[in-house]
């Protein structure tokens, strides 16, 4: 289908493959983002709630700074999708009649 132009459907497509590995940065992550500050946008999530989290994990000194680079590199890509998303949320507010002609 994609050689004739057209889009594979959604449905033929594999899911991502995700190892246990994955898996677990994944869980960390998610977890780890409901410690983060709200206010005028979103914080990064706090770098003593990563060490507490591999702590807690059992991961040593090397994993967890394996642990805390992903993390960081996760959440990074992470908030500049959200600032993308609130922003172009914000460019199509209710302009309402008479305003933003």
């Amino acid at each position: 289908m994609e050689a004739r132009g057209q889009p594979i459907p959604k449905f033929l497509v594999p899911p991502p493959l995700v190892t246990p590995e994955d898996q677990f940065y994944l869980s960390g992550f998610w977890e780890l983002s409901t410690c983060r500050q709200f206010g005028f946008g979103i914080g990064p999530i706090p770098w003593g709630e990563v060490i507490r989290f591999a702590q807690f994990a059992g991961l040593d000194d090397h994993l967890t700074g394996v642990f805390l680079r992903t993390i960081r590199a996760m959440d990074t890509v992470y908030m500049e999708w959200w600032s993308k998303k609130n922003k172009s949320k914000e460019g199509s507010g209710n302009k309402g009649p008479g305003k933003g002609k």
